[in-house]
C-alpha cells in the first residue's frame, strides 16, 4: 500500500490561523506536480493561491469550497501515480480529511507547505491529531442531544418537531462562513442546529434542511391559522412565577394564565390552532395581527455577518479611533502646473504618468524632509519610532473591502519605478488578491478620495502609522493668479496625523511642503 502524503495548511502569519477555501483548482483523481497551484484560500487579510509540495495523484480534499480550515489541518492528500491506495484514504471534498495520528514529514524532494511569493523549502513541520479530534469536548453532549431528540420525536406534532430543530440553548460548532451566512439569510443562527458532522459540526446540508423545514412549518401555520414566532425565539425559556405549580395537572388543569415551567418553550413559540384558547393563553385577534406584523418586519430585515476581511477592518478602525488622538488639517491647491508637468513628461517620453504618481513622488520627498511623519507611536514603550525608509501605502477599494497595499522602498525609487510600483497595486485592486507581503510594512498612507467624487475626508489613521495624506477630486474653480482672476484646476488636500507623534507646526510644515511643490513643481529641484 502506498503512503498518502498530506499537504498541511501552512501558517498564514500575523496571527491568522484559519482560511476559507475559495476555489479548488484540482479534483480527486487529478495528477499534480510539485509547486503546481492547487487551491485558492482567503484569510482575514488576503486571498492567496497555494502550491502543492508533493507530486502524484490527488486522493483527498480537506474541505469543500466555502468551508474553513485551520493552520495545521490537511488541505489535500497526494499518493504516487499508479500506486494502490486504501479505500478509506480516498475522500471527496464533501468528506473533509483529517491529519494522521502519526507525525508527518515532507520527503527530501518535496518543496514544503508555502505561500505564493515566499519561496519553497523543505517542510520540517510535525503534526499530531489531538486525541478525540477538534470537537472532542462536544461529542458527549452531541450524543446526549441525539438520544433525547430521538426519544421525544414521537411525542411531537409536525410543527413542534420543526421547532426542535433550532434551540437557542444549543451551541454547535460551525466552521464555514458560508454555512453561517445561509443560516442568517434563513432567519436563524447555525449554532442552534444539531449538526450532522463530526462532533456535532453543522454542515451546509443541515442549514438547508432546517430552512426547508421552517418554510414548510410557516406555510402549515398560515393554513391552520396558528402563530409562528420568529425562529430566533425558539427554544427560549422562562421561569415560573412564584407560587405557580410545575405541572398543569397538579394545578387541576392547565397552568395559570401567564405562567410557564422552566422546561416549557415561551408563549412566543408555536401554538397550534385552537389549543391556545383552550389553555387560556391563546392570542386575541389583535395580538395575532401584531405578532404577524412583527414577524413580517423581522423577515424583511437583514443581518450581515461581519467576518473575514470586513471584520478585520472593522476591528482595526475601532481600535484606531479609540486609541489615537488625531487631528486633521487641509488646503485647497491649484494643481494646474502639476497637470502641465505631467503633459510635458508624457509628450517628451512617450510614457504615461498618473497624477497620483507625481503626488506620491512629492509626498516621499516631503517625508524625507520631515521624518517625524514617517513614524509610529509605540504605546508599550512610550516611544516614537521614526522609520529609516518610506514604505508608501496606497489605499485601495477592493471587492473584499478596503485594503492598503504597500510600495516597499519608495524612498529609493525614481519616478518610473514608483509609477510601476503603484500601477501594479492599482491593477490588482479589482480582484483584491494581494499577497500578505504586499499588505505589510507600510509607514505612511496616500489616499485618493477623488476617485469617489468627493473633495476630502477626516479619515481613520491606519495603525500603526502616524499619518495619512488624502487628495480630493479635480474641479475647475475661479482662482487668483498674479492678481488676475482665472479658471484653474483645484484640488483639496487633507492631512490627518497622530497628535502623540507631533504638534500642529510639524504637520503644517509637511502639508505646506507638499502643496507648495504641487503648485510649483520646480521647487523639487531645490531638494535634489
Amino acid at each position: 500500500m502506498a503512503e498518502v502524503q498530506e499537504f498541511i495548511l501552512p501558517d498564514l502569519g500575523e496571527g491568522l490561523v484559519e482560511a476559507t477555501i475559495v476555489e479548488w483548482k484540482v479534483a480527486v483523481g487529478d495528477e499534480v506536480a510539485i509547486d503546481q497551484l492547487v487551491v485558492e484560500v482567503e484569510s482575514a487579510k488576503s486571498v492567496v493561491e497555494l502550491p502543492t509540495p508533493y507530486a502524484g495523484r490527488v486522493v483527498s480534499l480537506g474541505a469543500s469550497e466555502g468551508e474553513v480550515l485551520h493552520a495545521g489541518q490537511v488541505l489535500l492528500g497526494v499518493a504516487p501515480v499508479g500506486a494502490e491506495v486504501p479505500a478509506e484514504a480516498v475522500t471527496s471534498s464533501a468528506e473533509p480529511a483529517t491529519s494522521s495520528a502519526e507525525p508527518v514529514e515532507a520527503p527530501a524532494g518535496a518543496s514544503g507547505a508555502v505561500l505564493i511569493g515566499y519561496g519553497t523549502q523543505e517542510s520540517t513541520a510535525r503534526l499530531r491529531r489531538p486525541e478525540g479530534g477538534r470537537f472532542k469536548q462536544r461529542r458527549k453532549q452531541h450524543a446526549a442531544e441525539t438520544r433525547t431528540e430521538i426519544r421525544d420525536a414521537g411525542l411531537q406534532t409536525p410543527v413542534a418537531a420543526s421547532v426542535a430543530l433550532i434551540d437557542e440553548r444549543r451551541n454547535s460548532p460551525v466552521m464555514s462562513p458560508l454555512v453561517r451566512r445561509e443560516a442568517q439569510a434563513a432567519g436563524f443562527d447555525a449554532r442552534h442546529l444539531r449538526g450532522s458532522g463530526p462532533g456535532g459540526l453543522v454542515l451546509r446540508a443541515d442549514v438547508q434542511q432546517a430552512a426547508a423545514t421552517l418554510q414548510g412549518t410557516r406555510a402549515l401555520a398560515t393554513q391552520s391559522g396558528s402563530i409562528v414566532a420568529p425562529v430566533t425565539q425558539i427554544g427560549s425559556t422562562r421561569t415560573a412565577k412564584p407560587g405557580a405549580t410545575g405541572s398543569g395537572a397538579a394545578a387541576g388543569g392547565a397552568n395559570a394564565p401567564g405562567t410557564q415551567t422552566a422546561a416549557e418553550p415561551s408563549s412566543r413559540a408555536v401554538h397550534p390552532a385552537g389549543q391556545g384558547a383552550d389553555l387560556g393563553v391563546g392570542p386575541t385577534s389583535g395580538q395575532a395581527t401584531a405578532s404577524e406584523t412583527a414577524t413580517d418586519q423581522a423577515a424583511a430585515d437583514r443581518r450581515i455577518p461581519v467576518e473575514g476581511m470586513r471584520g478585520i477592518v472593522a476591528e482595526h478602525m475601532a481600535q484606531s479611533h479609540a486609541q489615537v488622538p488625531k487631528a486633521t488639517i487641509w488646503l485647497d491647491v491649484d494643481v494646474t502646473p502639476l497637470l502641465d508637468l505631467r503633459a510635458q513628461l508624457q509628450a517628451s517620453t512617450g510614457e504615461r504618468f498618473s497624477l497620483t504618481t507625481l503626488i506620491a513622488r512629492i509626498v516621499v520627498a516631503g517625508l524625507q524632509q520631515h521624518p517625524r511623519l514617517n513614524a509610529s507611536f509605540d504605546a508599550a514603550t512610550n516611544e516614537i519610532v521614526e522609520y529609516g525608509r518610506v514604505n508608501l501605502g496606497i489605499a485601495a477599494q477592493t471587492p473584499r473591502g478596503l485594503s492598503v497595499p504597500v510600495v516597499h522602498g519608495a524612498s529609493e525609487m525614481n519616478l518610473r519605478q514608483l509609477r510601476d510600483g503603484i500601477g501594479e497595486l492599482v491593477a490588482e485592486a479589482p480582484r483584491g488578491k494581494y499577497s500578505p507581503s504586499q499588505l505589510q510594512g507600510g509607514t505612511f498612507t496616500l489616499n485618493n478620495y477623488g476617485a469617489f467624487g468627493v473633495d476630502g475626508s477626516s479619515p481613520i489613521i491606519n495603525l500603526p502609522q502616524a499619518a495619512m495624506l488624502g487628495i480630493g477630486r479635480l474641479k475647475e474653480r475661479p482662482w487668483v493668479v498674479d492678481g488676475e482672476l482665472a479658471v484653474r484646476t483645484v484640488m483639496t488636500v487633507s492631512f490627518v496625523f497622530d497628535h502623540r507623534v507631533c504638534d500642529g507646526d510639524a504637520a503644517s510644515a509637511f502639508l505646506t511642503y507638499v502643496t507648495d511643490r504641487m503648485e510649483k513643481p520646480a521647487l523639487l529641484f531645490a531638494d535634489l
